[in-house]
């Protein structure tokens, strides 16, 4: 892969507590990067939900599309992550939909082999977990339920969240609705969906037995990575540019209790 990207890369920043939102990210929106990335994500939600024939008629379409998408976020390492798509694409038009449908039913459903939940990597409460999700997505009118009937530590909702915050800091034009989007985003990454990616990716990619899974764990890594860079989002000190190395705690790859 060509490691050269079409944008200047953004440094992460480490913290080990929220700080308050930087002044010049909320005085110098990106209303279209903001909106690009939100779209950005709405594709990989789609490709973590159940695999059917509308997904792949989604993938048989050029990667200019998602080119352009890229182009409009501003995202880091734009190129690479085109070729990373370019490469689902290929996977998926020469896999049968069934034996796509059966490894996203033997990685997240069933025996869960890979936990696509937060409570599935994060050494809490798990009803501390919910119950603290749940107040986020209260805050900003979010059901989970209406979306996709699962609980609120899920990847997909926690997503979907996620890119109803980008839309949201896109649309006003209030500085003080941009402040409080703003924190809520921070807070959200920092407190749970940027916690437990990165173990999430890397369980998927050392799991799974289909390229095209360890590819999109790549692809989601590499975004989130970008989206928390761009927007100067806090993150705990952990390497969110790489994939961590395994530590084989029993909160991964399905072997937490119930």
């Amino acid at each position: 892969m060509n490691p050269k990207s079409t944008s200047s890369h953004q440094s992460v920043q480490w913290f080990d507590k929220i700080p308050s939102s930087p002044e010049h990210v909320l005085a110098k929106k990106d209303h279209l990067s903001l909106f690009a990335q939100a779209d950005l994500l709405q594709v990989i939600i789609r490709l973590f939900s159940l695999p059917s024939a509308e997904t792949q008629i989604m993938l048989e379409k050029e990667v200019t599309d998602l080119q352009e998408l890229l182009r409009c976020s501003n995202l880091p390492e734009s190129d690479r992550l085109a070729e990373v798509y370019q490469q689902i694409r290929q996977q998926a038009q020469t896999l049968s939909l069934e034996a796509w449908v059966e490894e996203y039913h033997r990685l997240f459903e069933g025996s869960v082999a890979c936990p696509i939940n937060e409570s599935g990597f994060i050494r809490r409460d798990k009803g501390a977990i919910l119950s603290d999700i749940a107040g986020f997505y209260r805050a900003f009118g979010f059901d989970i339920s209406q979306k996709t009937g699962e609980k609120a530590d899920h990847l997909i909702g926690e997503i979907e969240f996620v890119v109803i915050l980008l839309i949201m800091l896109a649309m006003t034009s209030e500085p003080e609705k941009t402040r409080t989007t703003h924190e809520a985003l921070s807070a959200f990454s920092f407190d749970h969906l940027g916690e437990w990616l990165p173990s999430f990716c890397d369980c998927l990619a050392q799991t799974t037995v289909l390229p095209i899974y360890q590819h999109l764990a790549q692809l989601l890594q590499s975004t989130w990575s970008g989206i928390v860079a761009i927007n100067h989002l806090p993150c705990r000190e952990r390497d969110m540019e790489e994939l961590p190395e395994k530590d084989g705690t029993p909160y991964e790859c399905g072997m937490v209790a119930d």
